[in-house]
């Protein structure tokens, strides 16, 4: 990484790579623990012509309560130039009672840059029975090739505002994941064959959807974080893999 800025909380780690593979492993830190009341994380990244990037999250993404009645905010702004590829695959967005979150995404890519991109939303500490119990959580997902808008996916949960368990929102299902492969090479990926592999099953539900712009996307319903990772994280190597 020829620049890297930092101030704490967060924190990347120095560029790894394993064997011949010429990606640059990246972890991204969050040391306090988590985000309270009022906190704003600003992520940006840039990634230069032919670059080959794999971002992690150390750990999960804590959203702890807001005694202030303040929202945290989390900005993150990706720019891929010509040929360069961006994985991320971040760990789950847990928040906690009365917590209150806003994430604010936008990717700007060149039409022959490939970005692999995943989510994950839990309904809280689901262990210690919190479940829904958080103020608002707010998602805003933007997709940019060559300067046109081609996504735009926006969550808004309010659960003490409206029932999330009703029939058409999320009925029995509490974690939310999706995929989105943006790509010149999309046509690689067959996505009906990909559809057919899905686990869909009591507990777990998926779709897929073939977006005009080189795009897919793949979203989750599940009840159990661990089975619908391990399904995300299956269908995530199959597309790393196609493209």
């Amino acid at each position: 990484m020829p620049h890297v800025f930092q101030q704490p909380p967060l924190k990347a780690s120095r560029e790894l790579y394993e064997g011949k593979d010429p990606t640059a492993t990246v972890y991204l830190m969050e040391s306090s623990g988590g985000m309270v009341a009022g906190d704003r994380n600003d992520i940006t990244l840039k990634l230069a012509p032919e670059s080959r990037v794999r971002l992690i999250q150390q750990s999960a993404l804590k959203i702890y309560p807001s005694h202030t009645g303040e929202t945290c905010f989390q900005k993150i702004d990706v720019d891929v130039e010509e040929n360069a590829r961006l994985e991320w695959m971040p760990e789950v967005i847990i928040p906690f009672v009365d917590a209150k979150f806003q994430v604010d995404t936008t990717l700007r890519l060149k039409a022959s840059s490939t970005v692999l991109w995943g989510e994950i939303i839990a309904p809280g500490r689901e262990k210690r029975g919190e479940v829904y119990d958080y103020e608002s959580f707010r998602s805003n997902f933007k997709v940019y090739v060559e300067e046109a808008l081609i996504a735009f996916d926006s969550l808004h949960f309010s659960p003490k505002e409206a029932d999330l368990r009703r029939v058409g929102v999320l009925e029995d299902a509490m974690y939310i994941g999706s995929v989105w492969l943006i790509s010149p090479d999309v046509d690689r990926v067959d996505v009906r064959a990909l559809q057919e592999t899905l686990r869909v099953e009591e507990g777990l539900q998926a779709g897929i959807t073939r977006l005009e712009g080189n795009a897919i996307h793949c979203r989750w319903l599940g009840r159990e974080q661990w089975s619908l990772q391990e399904e995300m994280k299956r269908v995530y190597a199959v597309l790393a893999e196609l493209v």
